[in-house]
């Protein structure tokens, strides 16, 4: 569905009577060295806390091959040591070599054992965060239990656009011991993912968990984007702008593109358009994607053709990477689609 630079997932999930299984799309990349990392989250369907929860990986080469048998296999655990009574946790697996044949992945879960609860008593207070370079990220977090929790960290996992968002980051801050009833100050200052377009936080020490906290503050610094997404509009087949669609009729979706000079002179682009129902889950209805090439600071106009299969209500977001997976601008202004008739 999305172009990932050395991404690939091919998941295989073990029965859900486990308790714990796999949600949401699994998302993996070559990190600089060439390791495989493989990132994703868990759901516990159990009435009671688990830990000790293990995720194998395989890691396998390509099986058009022939060849079906792992090149190497791993296994890990989640991010969170307790995870929560129907809560969820993060996961990042590592492979062990960095071995450049590895191009698809198999995850299964093995098992869990049942945990001491976790009282979620560390609360998390985000403030403003700031993307350009860098991710910027201040805020407080307050011990509100009665002893004092040892072993504390808080961690940032970020998430792509598309639905459901894929993790495609963690990162992690150690904390001092935090007193009972005290508030401490937390800084992240990293790099992230270019993918990434929202934030979450977590933090967990030896006795106490948090709730997922999301950050709500972000600004982006659109200079660091070299391409602007403006004049969005859907446009049926005789070139006019319509808010009103029919069910088998396809319509164009369309962007304007401008970009800042380049200093090679040329950037190839993606350009996404992706269209989600109105409503709580905002299913995913079409993603199309269109490919281009700028060569000067001459506007551009994206365009993909999408043809409804469904009535109802629909909503329209816009983006631009390159070819690897790299964000080239923010998210275009959302367009609403009043209707979509039969």
């Amino acid at each position: 569905m999305l172009p990932v630079s050395q991404g690939f997932a091919q998941l295989t999930d073990t029965p859900s009577s486990l308790g714990v299984k796999l949600v949401g799309n699994t998302f993996s990349y070559k990190d600089s060295d060439g390791y495989t990392i493989v990132l994703g989250e868990v759901e516990n369907t159990k009435n009671f806390p688990v830990t000790n929860v293990k995720i194998w990986v395989g890691f396998y080469a390509d099986k058009s091959s022939g060849n079906n048998s792992p090149l190497e296999t791993t296994t890990g655990t989640t991010l969170l040591a307790a995870v929560q009574p129907h809560g969820k946790s993060p996961f990042m697996i590592k492979s062990q070599t960095p071995d450049p044949e590895i191009s698809e992945i198999t995850i299964n879960m093995l098992g869990f054992n049942s945990a001491s609860q976790k009282q979620q008593l560390l609360e998390i207070a985000p403030g403003m965060a700031s993307i350009s370079d860098n991710f910027t990220l201040s805020g407080t977090i307050t011990n509100k239990g009665q002893g004092t929790s040892t072993h504390a960290k808080i961690h940032l996992i970020s998430y792509d656009a598309f639905s459901p968002p894929r993790i495609v980051g963690i990162q992690t801050v150690p904390l001092d011991d935090l007193k009972a009833n005290t508030t401490y100050d937390f800084v992240f200052d990293t790099a992230v993912d270019p993918r990434a377009t929202s934030f979450k936080l977590l933090a967990e020490a030896d006795n106490y968990q948090s709730k997922s906290t999301d950050v709500t503050n972000v600004s982006v610094d659109v200079l660091t984007r070299l391409i602007t997404i403006n004049d969005i509009k859907v446009l049926d087949q005789s070139g006019n702008q319509t808010s009103k669609l029919h069910v088998g009729e396809p319509v164009d979706i369309t962007s304007a593109l401008s970009i800042q000079a380049t200093k090679t002179g040329t950037q190839p682009y993606v350009y996404y358009a992706q269209v989600k129902q109105f409503g709580e889950k905002g299913t995913v209805e079409f993603l199309g994607v269109s490919d281009g090439m700028f060569n000067s600071t001459q506007m551009q106009t994206a365009k993909v053709t999408w043809t409804p299969e469904n009535a109802g209500g629909f909503f329209i977001e816009t983006f631009v990477w390159d070819p690897s997976g790299a964000a080239l601008a923010a998210p275009g202004s959302t367009v609403s689609i009043i209707l979509v008739a039969p």
